[in-house]
């Protein structure tokens, strides 16, 4: 009864909202999806009058332009110019004062460079890691897979990969990814919980409950492996063990907000209203607390949302979705 209703409130409360970033297209061959670019057709247009330079030209009786030896034409010029800029890949200096721009920027940086050189490990990382921050999973995914052309045995970029892939909802590939990862590097604690979401994607709680254990293994005291456990137990109908890893994960000064609103969550689903309305207005404004829990009352006792719905409540303002799993520092 108890995870029929989470799964419920889950549901209806849960919403990420996705921010596509435009840029220029990779060439075709950096694309690992098998782009095709689209044949030329022939041309219809008038035939060009001949340039004055041309033998063509000279027999048209047209005199060519006076030019010092050696001097380019502005067309020359600028088109020289132009592929010296996109040529010439950012310094280490430009990549270091590029982290401090803000997400959308970031991004923006980071394809470009791996649009330069596809090769490009970090801008890889970095364009994969910035873009899943900003809402962009499928993009994220792209990046990475891009990379992985060029690095296949490189940890970051299956590391990225499964993050995204997990952001994108899409848990098989996300398990498949992550596995890999963690074969290249097995101690961090990161890809170990984030392969708990994942199984919890596919409504594995067995197999998420042993990634997340492996993961305590490291450290038994990582609130936001804690957080994702705590959450894992509580859709799996274990209320009572959930509760107290998110308790746990609570305690600690370095928790994420959203391991109280996951707890105010789970306490509210177990009737306990005040008590989950005191937790939830330690991070929200007490109007949107308070219409967390009548929401809450009103799921559980059967009358389904509040006439209306939707809002700004829902427990969804510290990150523009319901219950929130943490993928750790970092990443």
């Amino acid at each position: 009864m108890a995870h029929s209703r989470l799964q419920q409130s889950l549901a209806v409360l849960g919403s990420v909202t996705v921010v596509l970033v435009a840029s220029a297209p990779l060439p075709a061959s950096a694309w690992p999806f098998g782009r095709r670019d689209r044949p030329v057709e022939p041309s219809t247009s008038t035939p060009a009058t001949p340039a004055p330079s041309s033998p063509a030209a000279r027999r048209a009786g047209m005199t060519p332009p006076i030019q010092s030896p050696g001097e380019p034409t502005a067309a020359s010029a600028a088109a020289a110019a132009q592929q010296a800029t996109v040529a010439i890949p950012a310094t280490q200096e430009q990549r270091t004062a590029a982290r401090g721009l803000d997400g959308v920027r970031q991004a923006e940086f980071w394809m470009t460079q791996l649009q330069i050189n596809p090769a490009d490990r970090e801008a890889a990382v970095e364009a994969s890691t910035i873009l899943r921050r900003i809402g962009s999973s499928d993009r994220a995914v792209e990046m990475a897979a891009i990379g992985l052309q060029s690095h296949e045995a490189d940890p970051q970029l299956w590391a990225a990969v499964g993050l995204a892939l997990v952001a994108d909802g899409r848990g098989q590939e996300a398990v498949q990814a992550l596995q890999r990862a963690i074969s290249l590097n097995n101690r961090d604690i990161a890809l170990h919980s984030a392969l708990g979401v994942a199984w919890d994607l596919l409504d594995r709680p067995d197999m998420a409950e042993r990634a997340y254990r492996a993961a305590l293994a490291i450290d038994p005291s990582d609130p936001k492996v804690l957080t994702n456990y705590g959450l894992s137990l509580a859709l799996a109908g274990r209320m009572l063990e959930g509760e107290q890893l998110l308790r746990q994960a609570s305690s600690n000064p370095a928790a994420p907000p959203q391991a109280r609103q996951n707890l105010a969550l789970v306490v509210g689903l177990q009737g306990r209203f005040s008590e989950s309305e005191a937790l939830a207005t330690q991070d929200l404004p007490p109007q949107i607390a308070a219409e967390n829990v009548a929401y809450l009352r009103m799921m559980l006792n059967g009358e389904g949302p509040a006439a209306g719905g939707g809002g700004s409540g829902r427990w969804d303002s510290l990150a523009g979705r319901g219950p929130v799993r943490n993928m750790g520092a970092g990443q």
